[in-house]
């Protein structure tokens, strides 16, 4: 079987710098993507910690790490970590879009931006999107920060025999999801089989995959997009420069996606 591996634009730093920082804060997964972006591409000197005072992070003041920790991960957190406000409710702890949105343009001092996408069919969706940036079309580099619900993702090891059984376009039974939490993690490539594709997914936890990079079908991503039978809805921030920012809305609304943040469950209450 001939397998193709393709990597987006522009992320070879990325990855590397991914590497370098290891497993994020807790409970801080967009702003410690937003602080990777911005120390990559923007060569600032900021943490997760500076992102999520800015963009509003809400914290819980009760429960245990393992409350909100994937299965083998410790508890980690960094200085100024215990200035950022707190509640009771788990279900309110986060970030929302809109803080990473404005955090993104303020930090950044215009520079770049997060644009929200979202679309009621994910699977071509996501297709169409991982198209378009991995072509170039939407510029030099683009960067989709997903913001998924992980109970509808496969298990992170998926094993060589599965995934190739998989391409080759096998059905496979889904390997149980080894979190069930709303997060956000990245689309950075795809492994294009014979028959069909598994979309390349960094995330922010070691434990997961190979170092954090772990392959899931479309069907499943796309399912945790969506978020059937949940109060909370996802969608993808695309990490851009701002000079690109009217040309990259323009194509999508072209294509078919709608514009605008969603209630990923964590109010937005500016600082």
């Amino acid at each position: 079987m001939r397998l193709t591996l393709d990597f987006l634009p522009g992320t070879d730093a990325l990855l590397n710098r991914h590497e370098q920082v290891g497993q994020q804060p807790d409970n801080l997964c967009g702003p410690y993507w937003l602080s990777l972006f911005l120390q990559v591409y923007g060569k600032l000197a900021v943490s997760a910690v500076d992102v999520a005072e800015a963009a509003a992070t809400i914290l819980p003041n009760q429960g245990n790490p393992s409350d909100w920790l994937p299965p083998g991960a410790t508890s980690r957190t960094g200085t100024g970590y215990n200035n950022i406000p707190t509640v009771s409710d788990l279900s309110k702890c986060g970030t929302s879009v809109e803080g990473l949105i404005q955090t993104a343009e303020n930090m950044s001092q215009g520079r770049f931006c997060l644009l929200p996408v979202q679309t009621q069919k994910w699977e071509s969706g996501l297709d169409t999107l991982a198209r378009m940036c991995t072509s170039g079309e939407l510029g030099e580099w683009v960067v989709p920060l997903l913001n998924i619900h992980t109970s509808y993702l496969w298990g992170s090891r998926l094993s060589p025999a599965v995934a190739m059984r998989f391409l080759q376009n096998s059905e496979q039974p889904a390997a149980a999801p080894d979190w069930h939490v709303g997060h956000f993690c990245l689309l950075i490539g795809q492994v294009q089989g014979t028959a069909q594709k598994l979309y390349a997914i960094l995330d922010t936890y070691p434990q997961f995959g190979w170092n954090g990079l772990h392959l899931q079908p479309r069907s499943a991503i796309a399912q945790s997009l969506h978020r059937p039978q949940q109060s909370t809805q996802g969608g993808i921030l695309l990490f851009t420069q701002s000079k690109n920012s009217a040309q990259v809305k323009s194509m999508l609304l072209q294509e078919g996606f709608q514009m605008g943040p969603w209630d990923n469950g964590t109010p937005f209450c500016p600082p």
